[in-house]
């Protein structure tokens, strides 16, 4: 299934006869549409492959989990297999007794691996399949970003496309990322295809908030909850892409993370240890927070091209409170309960200077924080300078 080559990973050679851990270059993992490979979600492959092979294929999936676990590699995956097996695929059953054609044995697939050098591969790697439709939040002209929803005019193309024809004569499907982004009038384009869902079609909604889906799109599709990674898989993951990576690293990476492989990979781009690092320094003296050195982070991650470090450090530190929060609430009063990540000392003291109610108060106060400075478009070191205030609780006094 989807871990055939997984078991592999650590004896991955070169030319050479080395394995891939040994030099310093990692292997990066390739977008969903080209990735081959998808990790932790066999479950989820073997209940779809039984509802295929039993002909009861739902018209309409919900994807729901955390942004990078994997959810749109593995729509790719379920559609790279229909695009292949969508036919009616039948085994030759030979003559009857009386030497009449018998009716043909229909295949039973066990998994959704597709040969990569298959024609369909192909045609979906280079967004060439007539038969696959996928639809994403749109790129801004002006700012390069994507915007923040799904347009209604994009919406609008599901449901033309999946009344079509199969241009291959096997099934038509459409992958929409970030389903919930859309606004209720894009949601509402997509209502009448799944009330009236042509035969062998399928529409995969993409969502990492599953709630902000209409209650009637929710009741016309088949809902498949996708479970964050465990730190094992994730480290073997990173260890692919990084294979120099220190182990406190990847433990740091892992935490803050949380079962998800596309934050942790985001995070190692960001620069997001040295986020980390620099965090941690300026915490080292806590209460007594020395203003000097945070303002040098603040200016740091203030200046022009540190867009991605700074989220990096905003990601960073809401993790670090909202870990505050949780082992607080359980309870716990030292480092010695809090992840590795936080093994340090200094954060024992940081978890005791606050009771339950005020940690809750102060992860609030940096969402609002970090949200005003971002769309009130402020100057971006007031992001750090304004959360080690929330921190220490200047603002509060």
């Amino acid at each position: 299934m989807m871990f055939d080559d997984f078991d592999d990973l650590d004896d991955l050679q070169d030319d050479d006869g080395a394995s891939a851990s040994d030099g310093a270059e990692g292997i990066e993992l390739p977008e969903p549409r080209l990735n081959m490979e998808c990790f932790g979600h066999d479950d989820i492959e073997r209940q779809l492959l039984e509802l295929f092979n039993a002909g009861r294929m739902p018209h309409g999936l919900v994807f729901a989990g955390p942004k990078g676990i994997g959810k749109a590699t593995f729509a790719y995956r379920l559609a790279r297999f229909l695009l292949k097996h969508g036919k009616a695929d039948a085994v030759d059953a030979g003559p009857s007794l009386f030497g009449d054609p018998l009716p043909a044995t229909p295949v039973v697939h066990e998994t959704m691996t597709v040969d990569a050098e298959d024609q369909t591969v192909r045609l979906i790697a280079s967004g060439g399949h007539p038969d696959l439709l996928t639809i994403e939040r749109a790129i801004d002209e002006k700012t390069g970003a994507r915007k923040e929803g799904v347009s209604v005019d994009d919406a609008r193309k599901v449901t033309p496309f999946l009344r079509m024809t199969a241009s291959m004569g096997g099934w038509r499907v459409v992958i929409l990322d970030d389903a919930d982004t859309m606004n209720r009038n894009s949601q509402n384009a997509i209502l009448k295809i799944l009330e009236e869902p042509p035969s062998n079609t399928v529409l995969i909604l993409i969502a990492h908030r599953p709630g902000a889906l209409i209650p009637t799109i929710r009741s016309r599709t088949r809902f498949i909850e996708f479970n964050t990674l465990d730190d094992a898989l994730m480290a073997r993951l990173l260890t692919r892409v990084k294979p120099d990576i220190r182990s406190d690293e990847c433990d740091v990476l892992c935490a803050i993370a949380q079962g998800s492989i596309g934050q942790a990979l985001n995070l190692m781009d960001e620069e997001g240890l040295k986020a980390m690092d620099r965090l941690v320094a300026v915490l080292q003296n806590w209460p007594n927070l020395d203003w000097k050195d945070i303002h040098h982070v603040a200016d740091y991650f203030g200046q022009k091209g540190q867009e991605n470090a700074q989220q990096s450090f905003q990601d960073i530190l809401l993790w670090i409170v909202s870990t505050m929060v949780k082992a607080r609430a359980r309870g716990v009063k030292g480092e010695g309960g809090l992840p590795r990540a936080l093994s340090a000392p200094v954060f024992g003291q940081i978890l005791r200077h606050y009771n339950v109610e005020q940690w809750v108060g102060i992860y609030d106060a940096l969402l609002n924080h970090f949200a005003t400075v971002k769309y009130g478009t402020l100057d971006r070191r007031y992001a750090a300078f304004g959360a080690f205030s929330i921190l220490s609780g200047a603002e509060q006094k």
